[in-house]
């Protein structure tokens, strides 16, 4: 379909500053939709004329891309049951060094979002607003983290805060408001951080949004949420000149596919390994030197949690983070229907997993047997693909075939992720180990 950005427009409200982004669609039978990508650019907007334009265009360029992804529903309109067909013409600065990285472009936003882009790029100015009072919030950064309000980002948030006897780290967030989760989430952990590293954080102190208003169907994959992120972060690390730290652990980064219906793009690719290996190649061709790094690519999200450097802290407040992909599906928590977690999706699994010898103050809505024992209601396609991927003979050649078909051969260090697999799989059983009932645990061969 074809998507053209019409203009960009600076409104005041409440006394904050929003950036609000129109962007005409038409779709198939070629009805025009108009939907818009407000930003929040009352701090943000300090770095506009203070960081190389390519860096604000780049923000500008992740919201529409997100924008784009919340307001096309896939099921309507996909091209084979997943996949849309975007054709975009986009309204930016900078438009020239963009167009001569568009098959870059294109192939990061393919990979990501497992949809078919085709961008296009037209030069214009932005109205710039950069009068902010408060930028002693930017004092003494020596680190960005991506923050997400879950677990991972919560243990890279503790492991700087606890061993930096200098500077702060910045938490760079982001919320939409049509999904009230991960904002309340992220203010629960910013609240008790001020209790203990008051003096360790940064963030802004208004919070940064996207805002999508759409005529169109809502889309909640979101698998574009991590590209703003980053561009997020992005505009305090050129500004200080310090690295951009990714807090994922290396199982749902890489995703590996639990079967061979989930080797296509369906897979969530927000963190993989190729997604952040060619935005740093973007980066290097916008002349933008930012180093991205996970620190914890090659760990499971339990070995994340064992060595977090003040894992004390971490079990006391780790309830208030955030891992559940299916949170808001609460027809579907039958063992606790107030529960902050469905306890169904893979990042539950992983989760739970992960706390295995732990005190885990997680509320699941439904609990491994309960699953198990309902597998004829199909509840959770992931927890089924999970035991069936468990009960499998896998070998150390046959992972690193579905690696290498998943891409990952242009990388230098595949037996890192062959490793990681491994040690995914045994995490996954010492769960059903401790969690799973006779049955279970004989039908994934573990008695």
């Amino acid at each position: 379909m074809k998507i053209n950005i019409n203009s960009y427009n600076l409104i005041t409200k409440d006394k904050s500053k929003y950036l609000e982004i129109e962007i005409q669609t038409t779709l198939p039978n070629g009805i025009e939709r108009i939907s818009k990508a407000t930003i929040n650019i009352t701090s943000i907007g300090y770095f506009f004329n203070r960081n190389p334009k390519v860096v604000c265009s780049f923000l500008l360029f992740s919201s529409i891309v997100y924008a784009i992804d919340r307001s096309i529903e896939r099921k309507r309109y996909s091209v084979d049951g997943w996949s849309r067909e975007f054709d975009v013409n986009f309204l930016i600065p900078e438009a020239k060094t963009f167009t001569c990285n568009s098959t870059l472009i294109n192939k990061i936003l393919g990979f990501l979002t497992g949809d078919y882009w085709n961008c296009q790029f037209q030069e214009t100015s932005v109205p710039i607003f950069s009068d902010y009072a408060e930028v002693n919030c930017f004092d003494e950064i020596k680190q960005v983290n991506l923050f997400s309000g879950g677990m991972d980002s919560l243990i890279g948030a503790i492991d700087f805060m606890a061993t930096n006897i200098d500077g702060k780290v910045f938490l760079a967030s982001h919320y939409d408001s049509k999904m009230g989760g991960p904002k309340s989430d992220q203010k629960r952990l910013l609240d008790q951080f001020q209790l203990k590293y008051k003096d360790k954080f940064a963030c802004f102190p208004k919070e940064t949004a996207v805002l999508i208003e759409s005529s169109l169907s809502m889309e909640t994959t979101c698998r574009s949420r991590s590209l703003l992120f980053i561009a997020i972060a992005l505009q305090v690390s050129v500004h200080k000149n310090v690295p951009i730290i990714v807090p994922e652990n290396g199982s749902v980064s890489l995703n590996y596919p639990l079967s061979v219906s989930r080797r296509s793009s369906c897979s969530t690719r927000t963190t993989h390994p190729i997604v952040l290996f060619e935005l740093r190649q973007l980066l290097s061709c916008f002349d933008v030197p930012t180093e991205i790094i996970n620190p914890y690519e090659f760990m499971t999200k339990g070995e994340m949690v064992n060595k977090c450097i003040d894992q004390e802290y971490l079990l006391q407040i780790n309830h208030l983070s955030n891992s559940c992909g299916k949170r808001g599906r609460k027809q579907y928590f039958y063992d606790n229907s107030k529960a902050t977690h469905c306890g169904r999706c893979m990042p539950c699994m992983y989760r739970k997993a992960a706390l295995i010898g732990c005190e885990d103050r997680t509320l699941y809505g439904i609990s491994l047997n309960t699953l198990f024992n309902m597998k004829s209601n199909k509840l959770s396609d992931d927890f089924y693909a999970m035991i069936n991927f468990l009960k499998r003979d896998i070998s150390e050649k046959d992972i690193r075939r579905e690696l290498n078909i998943a891409g990952l051969g242009i990388l230098p260090d595949i037996s890192n992720y062959v490793d990681l697999v491994i040690r995914t799989r045994n995490e996954l059983k010492q769960l059903i180990n401790v969690e799973g009932n006779t049955n279970l645990k004989h039908f994934i061969g573990l008695i």
